[in-house]
């Protein structure tokens, strides 16, 4: 067992990839980009809803959490456009953040991938997003911009993948 030639090396990680199969279709990325970009956003999602709940303490008179919308129509119409903003940017930032990032894999190791194909990574995001919501709480205004927003990040971070592969 002390000689080095006795010892056995797995061969999976000997062989290179483009060796032994051909580069995966783009089609294969779309899916990679979209697990991709849910990876990101989860936890990204929970420090934005910890960075709303501090904004929603800061602005909101002191209440129970059940009682939001009454703590809101509290505010004068400015007061509560501004909270509700306010409430959705950290949750926006979250979402175009692990777009981008999604975006840019699917197009810089993605053998033939396009901004094409990153953005429709960030569509099916989108849209799986906009069902899960709609499944919740029915359908509003909100959770329909979020296909629009992960499409549209998930292209830019697919324009940056592919600067960044060239």
């Amino acid at each position: 067992m002390g000689d080095k030639s006795s010892h056995r090396r797995l061969p999976v990680l000997q062989a290179k990839p483009e060796d032994d199969e051909p580069p995966r279709p783009p089609w294969h990325w779309v899916g990679f980009g979209a697990v991709a970009i849910f990876v990101a956003w989860l936890p990204l999602a929970y420090g934005a809803e910890s960075v709303s709940g501090r904004v929603v303490a800061s602005r909101l008179p002191p209440g129970d959490a059940a009682d939001l919308g009454a703590r809101l129509r509290q505010l004068s119409p400015a007061a509560r456009r501004t909270t509700i903003v306010l409430m959705a940017l950290p949750h926006v930032a979250a979402l175009v953040l692990a777009s981008v990032a999604g975006g840019f894999l699917v197009t810089r190791f993605g053998a033939g991938t396009r901004p094409r194909e990153a953005a429709l990574a960030g569509l099916m995001v989108g849209l799986l997003a906009l069902g899960l919501t709609y499944a919740q709480a029915g359908l509003s205004l909100a959770p329909v911009i979020v296909p629009l927003v992960a499409t549209l990040a998930a292209w830019l971070g697919g324009r940056l993948g592919r600067r960044a592969g060239a």
